[in-house]
């Protein structure tokens, strides 16, 4: 039998690989995703395929990482790296060719072999530095 955290790991090797089919048969067709940031709720795993792939649009070369995760009951806890180019559009940011690598963090409940919720939760000031959209010193 395959454990929570494989079938997250499976979940980030498909949107790696934007093998959007085999995402939506990892994700349970209600699954709702949760946010402090924008969006702050995501609804289905298509509305799920769908954010993923507008963020494509930004980040072309996306990329994330598992760097640890930690399986509890149907709880999966891992802190993924993200890594990509801006080379489109980020929120109503032009697009500056600057790479933006970050850890964050995301809370996977899993049920019947799927994912049924996540929560997502990362720095958007560090990120905003890095791709040259804010200068601390600006607002010092």
């Amino acid at each position: 039998m395959i454990s929570n955290k494989e079938i997250v790991a499976e979940f980030i090797n498909a949107t790696n690989q934007k093998d959007w089919d085999r995402v939506l048969t990892l994700v349970h067709n209600d699954f709702i995703r949760y946010s402090s940031s924008e969006p702050k709720e995501i609804k289905t795993n298509v509305g799920l395929v769908k954010f993923h792939q507008t963020e494509l649009d930004t980040f072309p070369d996306l990329q994330e990482t598992i760097i640890f995760a930690i399986e509890e009951g149907d709880l999966v806890a891992a802190r993924i790296n993200f890594s990509g180019t801006q080379l489109g559009k980020f929120i109503n940011f032009a697009p500056t060719g600057k790479k933006l690598t970050a850890d964050f963090n995301c809370f996977f409940r899993v049920t019947e072999g799927r994912i049924k919720e996540s929560w997502v939760e990362y720095d958007n000031l560090n990120g905003l530095i890095q791709l040259g959209h804010y200068k601390l010193d600006d607002n010092v």
